[in-house]
């Protein structure tokens, strides 16, 4: 997590389909499990107290709705490479998101 602090990316170069300068957040190009590569905004790196790390991405769409679909993916190193995991677990699910929502200083509703 030190060099998301100081450069406020947490991809290394690999994996990063290049910062804009011109916004607060990075953008990243991934591969779906279909091949398709799609670009999303890094919205914030959550860390839970068991020191695990998971990315809050937004799909950019060239639609702007006033709802953002969030994307939780955990961040795991394998071979010395960041790489990016799917959550399935509901319950872990949640409890990323409400850490984010208090991240962002929101409120959740019930």
């Amino acid at each position: 997590m030190d060099n998301e602090e100081l450069t406020g990316c947490s991809g290394s170069c690999g994996t990063c389909g290049g910062c804009s300068t011109e916004e607060e957040s990075p953008i990243l190009v991934l591969t779906d499990e279909n091949g398709k590569d799609v670009t999303f905004e890094k919205l914030d790196v959550v860390v839970l107290e068991d020191d695990r790390s998971f990315l809050i991405l937004s799909e950019l769409k060239e639609e702007e709705t006033e709802e953002i679909e969030v994307v939780i993916l955990e961040i795991k190193e394998e071979d010395g490479e960041e790489v990016y995991d799917t959550v399935t677990d509901e319950e872990l699910s949640k409890k990323v998101y409400a850490q984010f929502l208090k991240q962002q200083g929101i409120e959740e509703e019930e």
